[in-house]
């Protein structure tokens, strides 16, 4: 029994070396992989320049201050600006527009028989004691009027690779003197695109309101004021494509929006100011936002 009990124990340690010797030839048989996952993405981006501040304020331009990102925003929801600065429109083509509070409007003279030319120096079509007229004469015709056929234009440019809409809002009405009575709805309003916006803006752009609606409010001269934009932000633009159509810079994909502004006063001469109409003040600040198709 003795011989019988160690052959059982030597038979089990055989069969237990064996199962040792095939395990390291399974572990050998392991896989193991790399993965590469190479990945490029544009986001939805639209930038806005124009100037950094008032001149009054020794604002610089060109100067992009908005950088709007529009990735994963919804439908008629602002978007996301990564650069903290607002900025303010540019006379043509890359002035800071004025505040207004450095001077009045310049006056232009009508239906003179000689003469009556404004020198502006240099204040950007602001009346101010450094400005000039020459000597005009007057027959029963002549007249005086606000210059730039009672308008005030201010620029900004968008370049984008998508798809925009604008928001605008009239605030902070004020008004002074003779004017005191006056609302917004005395401040005619129009918006107008422009691709190219001159020989040197937007060469490689193009019109982005193909494909939307374009400006539904401010489209024409007549019949838009601020008060249709005093009740919050509204949408004046519908854009339905991108502002870049060829590769460029981004002065070249760039397209052009100027705000015109109205006077919309005196019905005598038809030129929306009189004498009659006296002094005062009349203002609104018009901020513009955009926001996601």
């Amino acid at each position: 029994m003795n011989k019988v009990e160690r052959t059982d124990m030597w038979g089990g340690l055989r069969k237990l070396g064996l199962a040792c010797a095939v395990l390291p030839v399974l572990l050998m048989q392991a896989d193991a992989s790399v993965i590469d996952r190479p990945f490029f993405r544009a986001n939805a981006l639209v930038i806005i320049f124009s100037a950094s501040d008032f001149i009054e304020n020794n604002g610089e331009a060109p100067i992009v201050n908005d950088f709007v990102l529009l990735d994963n925003v919804a439908s008629g929801t602002a978007g996301n600006d990564l650069i903290a600065q607002d900025g303010v429109p540019v006379n043509f083509p890359f002035d800071p527009i004025s505040d207004g509070t450095s001077g009045g409007w310049a006056y232009q003279i009508t239906g003179q028989t000689f003469g009556g030319t404004y020198e502006n120096n240099p204040s950007y079509q602001m009346l101010d004691a450094n400005d000039s007229y020459t000597a005009f004469g007057i027959d029963n015709g002549t007249d005086i009027d606000l210059l730039g056929t009672q308008v005030r234009f201010a620029w900004f440019f968008v370049a984008s690779n998508t798809a925009f809409d604008i928001y605008a809002e009239a605030s902070n009405l004020v008004t002074s003197g003779d004017f005191t009575g006056m609302g917004y709805e005395n401040i005619g309003y129009q918006l107008v695109e422009r691709s190219p916006a001159s020989p040197s803006i937007g060469q490689r752009a193009q019109l982005a309101s193909v494909g939307g609606n374009g400006i539904v409010i401010g489209s024409n001269w007549f019949g838009f004021s601020l008060d249709d934009i005093s009740a919050g932000q509204t949408k004046v633009y519908d854009g339905g494509r991108k502002t870049a159509r060829d590769p460029g810079s981004i002065v070249q994909q760039a397209t052009g929006f100027a705000s015109v502004y109205r006077l919309r006063g005196s019905s005598v001469n038809g030129n929306n100011y009189d004498f009659s109409m006296g002094t005062g003040i009349l203002s609104a600040d018009v901020t513009y936002t955009i926001f996601a198709p």
